[in-house]
């Protein structure tokens, strides 16, 4: 079943993943291009099987698939993998990062992102890299080209019809009652550059454990620039509007 049209809404989560805490809303609306990585989608296809498999999730399976997001902007919460005790579980998170110490969310935009050349520096970041890394299952993501005065929209996906794995890191703060993820970016590579100068950090499912629980001098690595294939293809600019989430967004435009 193909997603309605509709104003945009957070996605609806299986029950074991209600969020548990308050979200803020931003009027995001206005932003016809955010910033690398800004926008992200998750289509139909990415069903609680991919889920399971690309991320080695564990527990009991939900009753029904996520429901899809074919526009997935900051505020939105989705689930996020985390490492808790010995397994790998999803939680569900705001796009957007609150630092732990924070005492109002009004920053969460401005951390949607993260920058792999200055995570031991940063202040709201260093701190998360030893223990709270995490990994965000997406179908792609779109990013914007400007040409002039206009820009031309494009949805990104691996080459290989993978669904896209990306780094992150997360924080739980508990004044604000609020957990919320960052996507680690990267330079472009010289292929991507012509689109744009940063590139979401891509894991590779073999990497997912290592990245999740495994020693930061060892998981540095992986925030490097993809080195696989990506399959770029120009879309309509409604994608640029936040209240447009459906099907229809990722259709290739002539």
């Amino acid at each position: 079943m193909r997603y309605q049209h509709a104003e945009a809404r957070r996605p609806l989560l299986h029950p074991q993943l209600t969020p548990v805490y308050r979200v803020f809303d931003f009027h995001l609306s206005r932003c016809q291009a955010a910033p690398m990585c800004g926008r992200k989608y998750a289509s139909e296809e990415l069903t609680w099987a991919e889920y399971r498999e690309a991320l080695d999730i564990t527990g009991t399976p939900p009753n029904t698939n996520f429901q899809p997001n074919y526009n997935i902007a900051p505020t939105h919460v989705m689930p996020v993998a985390v490492h808790e005790s010995t397994q790998h579980v999803l939680r569900p998170m705001m796009w957007g990062l609150v630092p732990t110490w924070a005492k109002d969310a009004t920053r969460s935009y401005n951390m949607i992102n993260a920058r792999a050349e200055t995570l031991e520096e940063k202040p709201s970041f260093k701190n998360l890299l030893k223990s709270c890394r995490c990994a965000v299952l997406v179908s792609g993501f779109y990013e914007w080209k400007r040409d002039g005065k206009t820009k031309q929209a494009y949805r990104i996906e691996r080459a290989d019809g993978e669904p896209m794995i990306l780094a992150g890191l997360w924080a739980e703060n508990g004044y604000l009652e609020t957990t919320t993820y960052s996507i680690i970016t990267t330079n472009a590579t010289p292929a991507f550059g012509p689109i744009h100068n940063r590139l979401p950090a891509i894991l590779e499912r073999d990497q997912v454990a290592t990245w999740l629980h495994g020693q930061w001098s060892h998981a540095k690595s992986m925030t490097e620039p993809y080195s696989g294939d990506l399959d770029v293809k120009p879309v309509g600019n409604a994608v640029g509007n936040v209240r447009n989430n459906y099907a229809e967004l990722l259709e290739v435009k002539n």
